[in-house]
Order: structure tokens, then C-alpha cells, then sequence
């Protein structure tokens, strides 16, 4: 189905030309990816030329140069390699993830290998594949009926092919959707020199096994740690159960299950309804410690005493009386217990478990309190930059949207 319009809905000044368009089969010479006989062992060992599975898409993105496998000449059959610039697309199981090679290799039967002829060399591959995601699209709504999902290269060959008339703006496209590429890959490995940096000072912040002092310290603090049992901090409690008819999709007071607490709600109660609980059954006031003890068992929050329910035996909750550990020192330490012994694996925890619990905690409340601040900090930052990640996708894949002829449908 030919589209109405060759215009996108968003576009770089300058530029308002109708764009042009091509059938697959005219663009590209279309070749199936294969796996050289395992049997061989002349055929891997040690092989210099890569060989692209799905592995490599998901652990080095969409713009390929080397391989996690390689191959060795004696296994490229003699159609060759597939030369630097191709794009590569799974057609077969994962569909329409695709990548673009800047090295001469070849990948598995997973894919369908689209390599420009010469009279369209000029179709530069970086355009390609930003404008690839479209085809992607397309062959996910496009898989055969029946047996292994699979698309034919006889229906890829009909796909229609859309691009500016001009170098320049396709130039812009691609160097636009480059520059959000950056950035992604930038925020990604904030998050993560963000999540390792946190994983070390949790190990150098707290005492080792055995021992009462830690690697690292603030200063002004050097008296030795001390052992707790929870159930001297305070009652272990849960919430009493909420029927779902009791609940709606929206409401006054949110609503909250194993596993979603702190973020969002899982379902909306009616206030009164919440002041009735509350008025019947124990309920955690703010400043307890609320746990999971279920699902993602150990973590934790501090109640910050907003109206909110949190639901029954999947939940657990401390109450902070005695006030020797700080709440948020607590709700930063209990996520770190191992609540299954070395030879058992547990699917929850239960009052009497939390009550025998033993933490770990300096004397100091404000030790304490400085080292739950760090903490807190720390995962604001890497809050922070899951967002602006998250931010950065929807921009990207909005761009995708408009940005390009939609061609989805066809």
C-alpha cells in the first residue's frame, strides 16, 4: 500500500520537499546469514572474522565492528563476506531487531543480510539504520502464520524504502539520531559507575563478617559497632488484608502490594475505608519501617506517614520505638541481610523470622544518619539519572515516530 504522503510530520528548517521512495528489492541485494559447521573445528579455531548473533546486538548495540565468536576464512563460503555498511535484520525468532556492520563479517541464519547495490551507494548506511527501526516495526506485524516466526525475504524485497531527496537532510536525520545514541550510551554507563560505586561503598562501608568496624568511615567516628537483634527495636507487625473489591482503579489513597510500595500504586481505597483500618486493626505510623517479605524479600522503606495502605503478610512493617538504630539507617541495611541460610532458599519471611534478625549498626546515631544520608543521595542520583535515561528513549523513539515517513502500516 503506497502512502498518501512521502512527508514526515516533523522536519529540520529548510527542508519541505516530498520525500522519494523505493522498494526494497531496488535499494539492496537481500542474503540469509548461516553458522559454519560446529563439527569443523578448522572453521573456529582461532578464527579472526565475525560472526554476528543476537548476543552481539544485545551486549554492543546496533553499531557492530567486532564479534564475540569469529571465524576463520576456510569457513566463508563463496559468496563472501558481508561487506562493511550492510545492515543486518533478525528475520527468524527475535524479530526486527537489526544492526549496522562497519566491518566485513558474517552473522547467523537469524538474519537477513541487506547490502546496497552499486546505483544506490549513496544511500549512506548511517541513514539506514535509524530509518530500519520503521522496518523493524514492520516485521514484527509481518511474521508467517504457523510454524517457527520467520518473515520471507520475498516480502522484505516489497517493502517500500523512504528517504529525503537531499544528502543534507538525510545527513541531519541520522547525525540528530546519532547525537541521541550518544547521549543514551553516555547515561547508561553513568548508571552503571553510579550502581558499582554504590555496591563498593556498601562493601567498605559496613564491618565484614565478624568483624566491628568498617573498611571506610566519616569522620569523628571510631567506636566499633555493635550487634542488634530487629526485635529490640521495636513490635514486628503486618497490615490486615484488603479485598479487591475493596479497591479502584482510581481513588483518595493508594494502594499498595508486595513489590510496588514507594512507587506506584498498585490500586486506589476510599479514605474512609482507610480511616476504618486504621481505626481497627495496627497500622504503621510514620517513621516505621516498612519491609518486603516477599518477591524482592528485604526491601525497604521509611513510612513517611501520607496517607497510603500497604496489603497484609506479603508486607511487613517495624516499629522504630526505642529509637537506637535511625529509621533510615534501618531501611538502608535491611535490603543488605541474607534471610536464607546458606542451604535454603526462601519465597518469604514471616514476623518471627524479622523479630530473631540480627543487624549490624554503629553506636552513633549519627554515624548512622550520615551513613543513610550518603545512601539516600546516591540513589537520588541514580533516580535521577534512570529518568533523564528514560526521558532520552521516549525522545528517541518519538523522533522515530515523526521524523520518518510512516510506513508501518504498509
Amino acid at each position: 500500500m503506497k502512502n498518501k504522503s512521502l512527508t514526515p510530520q516533523i522536519r529540520f528548517k529548510g527542508y519541505d520537499d516530498e520525500w522519494q521512495q523505493a522498494k526494497v528489492r531496488d535499494v539492496f541485494t537481500l542474503g540469509n546469514g548461516y553458522t559454519p559447521s560446529k563439527a569443523n573445528p578448522a572453521f573456529w579455531t582461532n578464527g579472526t572474522i565475525p560472526w554476528f548473533r543476537m548476543e552481539d546486538i544485545r551486549e554492543n548495540g546496533r553499531v557492530l565492528a567486532d564479534s564475540i565468536q569469529h571465524v576463520t576464512p576456510e569457513a566463508v563460503k563463496s559468496s563472501g563476506l558481508f561487506p562493511a555498511g550492510s545492515i543486518i535484520v533478525s528475520t527468524t525468532a527475535t524479530i526486527g531487531e537489526h544492526a549496522l556492520l562497519i566491518a566485513d563479517s558474517l552473522a547467523n541464519q537469524r538474519f537477513t543480510v541487506f547490502q546496497t547495490v552499486n546505483r544506490w551507494s549513496w544511500l549512506k548506511a548511517k541513514y539506514l539504520l535509524y530509518r530500519f527501526y520503521g522496518l523493524g516495526d514492520w516485521c514484527r506485524k509481518n511474521v508467517n502464520a504457523g510454524g517457527l516466526a520467520a518473515v520471507s525475504i520475498t516480502d522484505l524485497q516489497k517493502y517500500d524504502i523512504d528517504f529525503p531527496s537531499t544528502a543534507e537532510e538525510r545527513d541531519s536525520i541520522a547525525d540528530y539520531f546519532d547525537n541521541i545514541d550518544k547521549l543514551l550510551v553516555d547515561t547508561e554507563r553513568e548508571i552503571t559507575r553510579l550502581e558499582k560505586m554504590k555496591q563498593a561503598s556498601l562493601q567498605k562501608m559496613f564491618p565484614r563478617p565478624g568483624e566491628t568496624t568498617p573498611e571506610i568511615r566519616f569522620d569523628g567516628f571510631t567506636e566499633p559497632w555493635k550487634k542488634i537483634r530487629l526485635s529490640q527495636i521495636g513490635e514486628v507487625r503486618m497490615c490486615k488484608r484488603i479485598l479487591k473489591s475493596q479497591t479502584n482503579e482510581q481513588g483518595e489513597v493508594p494502594f499498595y502490594k508486595i513489590g510496588t510500595f514507594g512507587k506506584s500504586p498498585d490500586a486506589y481505597i476510599s479514605y474512609d475505608l482507610f480511616e476504618e483500618y486504621k481505626r481497627l486493626y495496627s497500622f504503621p505510623k510514620k517513621g516505621d519501617v516498612i519491609i518486603s517479605a516477599a518477591g524482592t524479600i528485604g526491601r525497604s522503606v521509611v513510612y513517611d506517614g501520607k496517607p497510603a495502605y500497604f496489603q497484609d503478610s506479603n508486607l511487613i512493617w517495624l516499629e522504630n520505638d526505642n529509637k537506637i538504630v535511625d529509621n533510615t539507617f534501618l531501611a538502608t541495611v535491611l535490603p543488605m541481610i541474607n534471610w536464607a541460610s546458606s542451604s535454603t532458599t526462601i519465597s518469604r519471611i514471616y514476623n518471627e523470622t524479622v523479630r530473631q534478625t540480627y543487624i549490624i549498626a554503629p553506636s552513633s546515631i549519627e554515624e548512622q544518619k550520615s551513613i543513610s544520608r550518603y545512601f539516600r543521595n546516591l540513589d537520588a542520583i541514580i533516580s535521577a539519572k534512570r529518568k533523564k535515561l528514560e526521558k532520552l528513549q521516549n525522545l528517541k523513539q518519538s523522533c522515530l515516530d515523526k521524523m520518518f515517513v510512516n510506513t508501518t502500516a504498509q
